[in-house]
């Protein structure tokens, strides 16, 4: 049976516009935390200087200078890990709270930190993920998208069955995204006009929530047909 995606983006909406506090102004908070963590990466990188510097010299009419990005020293490059794996929870919190709303809980600006709480697996899940894709890729190019839409419920699984393994929820999206594969990559499409939109200012403040929102319904829609006995996942 195919899922209406007509269906799932009209409930999103209807949950945008119902759900207190706001899943636009906690998308906000979500972006604004992202948009921090970005500036300070740039910054330990040496990008955020040499983009400074080459704009200096195209005002002074010097437009072919492009200053040289430095090599980042050890402390630079950990530190730069560290930002990107809080990059990483902050948007799993940002799922996690989409979930929240999606299942009428208790959701706020809060749920942005939740990630933290499955920390090492979460961590885990996503390189396992990474290695595995990273395989299919050498491959071919189109087995590596197929392996990407293969374990693209992964996450979510991992949010709604924490004390399964990420080898587990692998497996389950695997046999999640059977026969979805398409309908899936069907959906992303769909969403290629709000992406181009969020080119115009602030349009992404009300993309990020109702495309997360999509997603985690998306998702649930899943989880709630009739399936085999995944081993312990979904129950």
């Amino acid at each position: 049976m195919k899922i209406s995606r007509a269906a799932i983006k009209q409930n999103s909406k209807t949950l945008i516009s119902s759900t207190k506090p706001s899943p636009i102004l906690v998308g906000l908070a979500y972006l604004g935390i992202s948009m921090v963590l970005q500036f300070l990466s740039y910054g330990v990188s040496g990008e955020l200087e040499a983009y400074l510097n080459t704009m200096e010299q195209a005002l002074a009419g010097n437009l072919d200078y492009i200053a040289p990005i430095p090599q980042p020293t050890a402390g630079g490059f950990l530190i730069g890990m560290a930002i990107s794996i809080m990059l990483l929870m902050v948007s799993i919190g940002f799922t996690i709270y989409s979930m929240n709303v999606c299942r009428f809980l208790k959701s706020g600006v809060g749920n942005l930190f939740d990630g933290f709480v499955i920390f090492f697996k979460v961590v885990w899940l996503h390189i396992l993920m990474f290695i595995f894709v990273y395989l299919w890729f050498l491959l071919f190019i189109i087995p590596g998208i197929v392996a990407m839409y293969r374990y693209r419920m992964a996450l979510y699984i991992m949010i709604d069955n924490p004390q399964l393994g990420a080898l587990d929820c692998i497996r389950a999206s695997k046999e999640m995204m059977n026969g979805r594969k398409g309908e899936l990559f069907v959906l992303d499409l769909s969403f290629l006009g709000w992406w181009i939109l969020t080119m115009v200012p602030f349009v992404i403040i009300w993309v990020a929530p109702y495309t997360s929102i999509v997603y985690t319904n998306y998702y649930l829609a899943l989880r709630d047909m009739p399936k085999p006995n995944f081993g312990g996942a979904y129950q």
